[in-house]
C-alpha cells in the first residue's frame, strides 16, 4: 500500500526547520539545498508542499506571529495595567533566546514585503491586533491609577509597537543599542512622564533591567 502523508504535518515540520536553521544560521545560508539536507529529503521533495521558499517564509511568520500571540494572551490573562503591559514587551521584544531566534524570522520576512503586497497586509493585520492589545493595557493602565488621566494612550501605543519593530532590526544587526538593559529603559524613558508612583512601582523597570543585565 502507498505511504499515506500527512500533509499539514509534514508542512509544519519544514517550516519549524525553516525557522529552527534561520535563527541558528540566518536568513540567507537556508538554501533549498541546506533545508531539504536538514530534513533528509531530496530537494525537490520540498516543493510538493510549497510553491516555494517566499511560501515557506510567509507561513513561518504566520508560525511566529500565532505562536507569539499565544503566549501574549496566556501571560495577560490574569494580568492588566502596567503588569500586563511589561508582560506584553517580554513576549515580542527580543529579550531572551526565543524571542530573539523570532526577531530572526521576522526580519528575512520584512526583507521581502517590498515585493510582494500581500506580505504587507499580514503585517498589517498583526500590528492592527497588537495595538489593540498594548493600548488595552495602557487603557487599564488609567483605569488603575498607575499612569496619570492625561497620558495619550494612542500615542504610547504607536511608539511602543515601532519599539518592537525597531529593535527586532537592532537585534539582527547586533547592535548595542538592542541590550536588553537598554531596551527597558528606553520603554522607562517612554513611559515615565505619564507614570505615577503607584506606575513607577508596578514596572520596576530599574530591576528589569539589573535582571537581564546580570
Amino acid at each position: 500500500m502507498p505511504k499515506i502523508v500527512d500533509r499539514d504535518a509534514r508542512r509544519l515540520e519544514i517550516v519549524e526547520t525553516y525557522v529552527k536553521l534561520a535563527a541558528a544560521e540566518g536568513f540567507e545560508a537556508v538554501t533549498t539545498r541546506r533545508l531539504a539536507s536538514e530534513l533528509g529529503v531530496a530537494a525537490g521533495a520540498l516543493w510538493h508542499y510549497f510553491k516555494g521558499f517566499d511560501e515557506v517564509l510567509l507561513r513561518a511568520f504566520q508560525l511566529m506571529y500565532e505562536r507569539t500571540d499565544a503566549r501574549m494572551q496566556a501571560q495577560t490573562k490574569s494580568r492588566r495595567g502596567m503588569d500586563a503591559l511589561c508582560a506584553l514587551v517580554e513576549q515580542t521584544h527580543p529579550l531572551d533566546r526565543l524571542t530573539s531566534d523570532e526577531a530572526h524570522v521576522v526580519v528575512s520576512f520584512w526583507g521581502r514585503v517590498p515585493f510582494h503586497k500581500d506580505f504587507a497586509q499580514i503585517q498589517s493585520s498583526v500590528e492592527d491586533h497588537w495595538h489593540l492589545t498594548y493600548s488595552r493595557a495602557l487603557e487599564q493602565a488609567v483605569e488603575d491609577g498607575e499612569l496619570i488621566a492625561e497620558t495619550p494612550v494612542q500615542g504610547l501605543t504607536d511608539a511602543l509597537l515601532a519599539l518592537v519593530t525597531g529593535y527586532q532590526v537592532e537585534h539582527v544587526l547586533r547592535t548595542r543599542i538592542s541590550e536588553p538593559a537598554r531596551q527597558w529603559g528606553v520603554i522607562q524613558t517612554l513611559l515615565g512622564p505619564w507614570l505615577t508612583p503607584a506606575g513607577a512601582e508596578r514596572g520596576r523597570f530599574d530591576e528589569r533591567a539589573a535582571a537581564v543585565t546580570g
